[in-house]
């Protein structure tokens, strides 16, 4: 049996109640020359692991792969291995996608790149409540040399990033995710999905962004990580940090200290968010020691950072003047956007 065009890498943990959905989007694909990889990461509710192998016996394009949990980012580095194609698709076991994602997606790739290059579509957030596309900054178009030199040397450090950094919604080539797995740690839990993409947009010799394209649909749950609160939140970010700094370094990026600067000052209202969302009676106390840490407190007054979303204009007043009563006004704006938006 030859070998397909695309491995679709499918990390599972314990989301058994919306894998039919997700499944059936990509076995309904127009493009058929490509194969499923099912990662089950030890998912304890007796349910997802039995599904995957399941969906492997009925279907010869479907593998099921078990493996002790370890994490979404140690579940598709397990995927990746295993995959036989030249291109790889991450799509998350919660998700799915349009059913002719992947022959639009490869319909954009060039075989004397096929070693080297990224095709991203947009997306659609899908919320209870809600639903949104998402464009990526990057004007539609296929982006070579001088052209991607300037992606690359700007890709972190912006409010809004050129093009997300989700491995998700995107055909990247095997070789660059195989080459760059050395700098991935499993320890980081927030930005996992800068830690692979980020040196392989450094590496990759052409990008494509897709006009219109909104293939893939992103399921925005109401615990999610990023909406809930994370006690670790700026050990990550300073773990993300010295990780990024050193891949910018590795890959010979001459604005590498300057974007990464930029990049934790931009993530730092992340953090400060996560405090305010806290349920902590010494929320005030904990965000003026954040930010009146020597260290940190540096990086924010002399760092430049663009900011232009009126929330985010509010979090970085916040950030250079943590005194009781501005950290007071930004939590309650903060808790009642919080309850008009997820009501």
């Amino acid at each position: 049996m030859p070998e397909p065009k695309i491995s679709v890498i499918i990390p599972v943990y314990n989301t058994a109640k919306y894998m039919d959905e997700c499944l059936k989007s990509v076995l309904s694909q127009t493009f058929t020359d490509y194969e499923v990889i099912l990662v089950d990461d030890g998912s304890t509710d007796g349910i997802s692991s039995k599904k995957c192998d399941e969906y492997a016996a009925k279907n010869a394009q479907v593998i099921a792969i078990h493996k002790e949990n370890g994490g979404l980012m140690s579940a598709w580095i397990e995927g990746s291995k295993k995959a036989s194609a030249n291109y790889l698709c991450y799509i998350d076991s919660d998700d799915w996608v349009d059913t002719d994602m992947l022959e639009k997606l490869y319909a954009q790739t060039d075989s004397s790149f096929s070693d080297s290059e990224i095709i991203s579509s947009n997306y659609i957030v899908e919320k209870s409540n809600e639903k949104r596309k998402e464009t990526q900054s990057l004007a539609p178009g296929v982006y070579t040399d001088d052209s991607l030199n300037k992606i690359k040397e700007n890709i972190l450090g912006n409010e809004v990033r050129p093009i997300t950094m989700s491995r998700c919604m995107k055909l990247i080539s095997r070789k660059l995710i195989l080459d760059n797995i050395r700098y991935c740690d499993t320890s980081i839990v927030m930005g996992e999905d800068v830690n692979i993409t980020l040196p392989c947009i450094c590496d990759a010799t052409r990008l494509v962004i897709t006009d219109g394209g909104y293939f893939y649909h992103y399921r925005l749950v109401g615990d999610s990580m990023v909406h809930g609160y994370n006690p670790k939140l700026l050990s990550n970010l300073e773990l993300t940090d010295k990780t990024f700094r050193g891949i910018l370094s590795d890959k010979k990026i001459p604005t590498a200290e300057y974007q990464m600067d930029r990049e934790f000052v931009i993530m730092l209202l992340v953090v400060l968010k996560n405090e305010l969302r806290s349920q902590a009676p010494n929320v005030t106390s904990r965000v003026r020691a954040i930010f009146l840490r020597e260290d940190i407190r540096k990086k924010i007054m002399s760092t430049k950072a663009d900011i232009s979303s009126k929330a985010n204009i509010l979090l970085y007043f916040c950030m250079k003047h943590p005194v009781s009563p501005v950290i007071f006004f930004t939590r309650f704006i903060l808790k009642t956007y919080d309850k008009k938006t997820n009501a």
